[in-house]
């Protein structure tokens, strides 16, 4: 069979994107969807992740945190999270389903008169298994988010991260992090914080 054609790369934005209204999708569990160790290709960027275990509450935790992120711009209006999930709902149970993915994101967003929407997806949250000092495992963590234009479906920002802890003596490139973390063993929260932190400082929208 044909491979299916690779989806379009984000737009590298040449200055700050302004919107007024952004939807933002709650985080969609992948693992949920195609199962541990499986490897996922993001139908949106392209970008290629390992899918693992997703502790409970993974979701809203992180999309707590992007709100955290948000609520500071300037003359952006938020849709509430319901109005999106009745909006969604109706859409995915007609033929719309069969359109790619962010063309249905991008739909959804023009039923509520948004002008982009910000679609997040988590791969892999695994907690620490030990305590800060020793840990048998360490943290691991893998999700991403899109930003889709609401007028053409585009892609136009993307943000990923996908780490999973190492020592010192592991990874000696790593002496910033490995001080700037106390040369503790960090919980999936803080790495996930970390990431979410490290990402947003190339978010576009003013």
């Amino acid at each position: 069979a044909k491979a299916p054609p690779p989806p379009p790369q984000p737009e590298a934005p040449g200055g700050p994107i302004h919107i007024k209204k952004l939807l933002v999708i709650p985080f969609q569990n992948m693992t949920g969807v195609y199962g541990e160790n499986t490897t996922v290709q993001c139908r949106l960027c392209g970008n290629v992740f390992t899918t693992g275990k997703v502790e409970k509450g993974a979701e809203e935790m992180l999309g707590d945190h992007v709100a955290s992120l948000l609520k500071h711009r300037k003359d952006l209006e938020f849709i509430p999270e319901n109005q999106a999930e009745g909006v969604l709902s109706t859409i995915l149970s007609g033929e719309t389903v069969k359109l790619p993915e962010r063309e249905l994101m991008a739909k959804v967003g023009f039923s509520l008169d948004a002008d982009a929407v910000l679609a997040g997806k988590v791969y892999r949250f695994s907690e620490r298994d030990g305590t800060g000092f020793s840990a048998k495992s360490p943290a691991s963590v893998a999700f991403e988010l899109d930003l889709i234009r609401v007028s053409d479906g585009r892609v136009i920002w993307n943000g990923h991260f996908d780490e999973t802890q190492k020592s010192l003596f592991e990874n000696l490139f790593q002496w910033n992090t490995f001080w700037q973390r106390k040369g503790m063993w960090i919980t999936a929260e803080q790495l996930a914080t970390e990431g979410l932190n490290r990402i947003f400082e190339t978010f576009p929208v003013q």
